[in-house]
C-alpha cells in the first residue's frame, strides 16, 4: 500500500506549512499521536515515525473514526520549498518524502531561463517556422518531429545539426527527445479547415478525422517536458473546435498562462497574402502580451514577382495552358448553375492576394500570374518570396506543398522575437537575415 498526492504548500501566518490528511497514512505507519523525525535535505523532506519528537501526527474525527493529519509549520524546515508553486508526496510505510514536483521545477526553471532557448518544432513540415529563428542567437533548434520523409529530408537539410524524429507523433516516447525550452508547431488542420471537413464529412466532428485528434499527443508530450513556453497554430475553426477548447484548458490547468488570438496576416502585419491563423502562445512564468503591427499591406504582389521574361513567360503559360482551359470550362458550368467558382490571376497592382493551399502545384486552384501569354503558376523563388522563407529543395511540388501548408515565416519571426524578449534578452538581438528579409 502507498499514497501519492500533489498539493501546494500552504502559509499559516507567512510561515510556510505543510498538510497532509488521509485515512491512509494509518496503514502506513503514521496513525494519530505518532511522534515524527523530519530530515530536511534542502528541497526534499523525508518524515518516519520516532520515539520522541516535538511533531506528532495529529487527527480529524470523522464517522468511522480518526483521519491522520500531518501539520508542520516551520520556516527552517520548509522555507527552501516555499518558492515552489506544487509539492509532490509519496508515502511508503514508515517513510514519506516530499519534493517540488516536475511542473513546479519547470516553473521555477522558466523564471530563470536563459538564452539561447532550445527549441522543439512538432509537425516541422519543411521548417517554415523554425526558419523564423534564423540568425536570431537567442534560439536554438534542438529537433524536429515530421512523419513525411520528403518533407523531413528538407527540415534536416535546414537544420544538420539537430535530432530529426521521422516519425507518427502519437508514439514518441518523451524521454527520447533531448532536452528543449520552447515546443513550436502547427497541428495539421485537415481535418479542421472548412474545406477538409466537407472534403471528409466531419460536420461538426473534426476530431473524428484522421488528424483531428493530433493535439492530445502535443498535450502529452507538453504534461511530460513542462517546456518554458508553447507557440502553437492552426486555421480559425481550430480555436473554436473541442480540440482547441481542450488545448487551451489542458495548458491551463497544467499551469501555463495561456494567450490565444487570430492573426491576420493582410490587415494587421503588413502581408500579402491573407492567410488568418489561430495563435496560441502559452508560458509558465508571466503572461505573454502580443503587440500586433497594425498596419496592412502597402506592397503591390508585383514587389514579389521575378521581373517579366518572355522566354520564361511563355514556356511556363504554354506548360499549364490545358489545364487553365479546362478551369474556365468548369468554372463556367459552375457559374451557370449559381455555385460562384472561379480562380484568381493576379496582374501584379494587388495588395492583397488568396491563400496559396498546399496543393497548389496540382493547378487546380490559383492565384496564376497573368503574362501576354496566358496565366502561368507563380514560381518557386516567387512562393518563398511571399511566404519569407526558402526551402531547401529545388522539387517544385513538394516545395509548394511545403510552403503552402507552412506559415508566414516573417510574422512568426515577429512573434517569436517578442516571445524571446519576454522570457529574457541575454542575448543581443540580430538586425537582419536573408531568409526574413522583404522583398526590394
Amino acid at each position: 500500500m502507498g499514497f501519492l498526492s500533489f498539493q501546494a504548500l500552504g502559509k499559516n501566518r507567512d510561515t510556510p506549512r505543510l498538510w497532509i490528511e488521509s485515512r491512509r497514512l494509518d496503514a502506513l505507519g503514521f496513525g494519530p499521536g505518532t511522534p515524527l523525525s523530519v530530515e530536511s535535505t534542502g528541497e526534499n523532506l523525508v518524515l518516519r515515525p520516532a520515539i520522541l519528537s516535538n511533531n506528532h501526527v495529529s487527527s480529524r474525527r470523522i464517522p468511522d473514526g480518526r483521519r491522520p493529519i500531518i501539520d508542520l509549520a516551520n520556516q527552517s524546515l520548509l522555507g527552501d520549498l516555499a518558492g515552489f508553486s506544487e509539492l509532490k508526496i509519496i508515502a511508503s510505510f514508515e517513510r514519506i518524502e516530499i519534493s517540488p514536483s516536475r511542473r513546479a521545477f519547470a516553473i521555477r526553471r522558466s523564471q530563470t531561463l536563459a538564452a539561447p532557448f532550445r527549441v522543439l518544432e512538432v509537425f516541422a513540415g519543411g521548417g517554415t517556422l523554425t526558419a523564423a529563428l534564423d540568425g536570431d542567437l537567442r534560439y536554438s533548434v534542438s529537433a524536429g518531429i515530421e512523419i513525411a520523409p520528403d518533407y523531413a529530408d528538407v527540415w534536416q537539410a535546414s537544420h544538420p545539426d539537430a535530432l530529426l524524429v521521422q516519425a507518427d507523433i502519437r508514439f514518441v516516447e518523451s524521454a527520447g527527445l533531448p532536452e528543449f525550452d520552447i515546443l513550436v508547431g502547427g497541428i495539421p488542420c485537415t481535418s479542421h479547415s472548412n474545406l477538409g471537413r466537407a472534403k471528409k464529412g466531419l460536420a461538426g466532428r473534426p476530431e473524428l478525422g484522421d488528424t483531428g485528434d493530433l493535439f492530445l499527443p502535443v498535450l502529452a508530450l507538453i504534461r511530460d517536458r513542462m517546456p518554458a513556453a508553447v507557440v502553437l497554430e492552426n486555421v480559425p475553426q481550430f480555436g473554436t473546435s473541442l480540440a482547441g477548447e481542450l488545448t487551451v484548458s489542458t495548458l491551463q490547468r497544467l499551469g501555463y498562462e495561456v494567450a490565444v488570438t487570430v492573426l491576420k496576416p493582410n490587415q494587421e502585419w503588413g502581408e500579402i497574402e491573407d492567410r488568418q491563423r489561430w495563435l496560441l502562445v502559452a508560458t509558465l512564468d508571466r503572461p505573454f502580451m502580443l503587440l500586433v503591427r497594425g498596419t496592412a499591406c502597402q506592397m503591390a504582389v508585383a514587389a514579389f514577382l521575378d521581373p517579366p521574361d518572355a522566354r520564361m513567360d511563355q514556356a511556363d503559360a504554354e506548360r499549364i495552358a490545358g489545364t487553365i482551359r479546362g478551369l474556365w470550362v468548369h468554372g463556367e458550368r459552375h457559374r451557370a448553375l449559381g455555385h460562384g467558382f472561379g480562380f484568381t490571376v493576379l496582374d501584379g497592382t494587388e495588395t492583397k492576394i488568396p491563400v496559396i493551399p498546399k496543393s497548389y502545384a496540382k493547378i487546380n486552384t490559383g492565384p496564376f500570374v497573368e503574362t501576354p501569354f496566358g496565366p502561368r503558376l507563380l514560381r518557386q523563388a516567387e512562393l518563398e518570396r511571399i511566404r519569407g522563407c526558402a526551402v531547401a529543395t529545388r522539387h517544385y511540388p513538394t516545395a509548394a506543398e511545403i510552403l503552402g501548408q507552412g506559415v508566414q515565416t516573417r510574422v512568426f519571426r515577429e512573434i517569436l522575437r517578442q516571445l524571446a524578449n519576454h522570457l529574457g534578452p541575454d542575448v543581443e538581438e540580430p538586425h537582419d537575415t536573408p531568409r526574413s528579409r522583404s522583398p526590394a
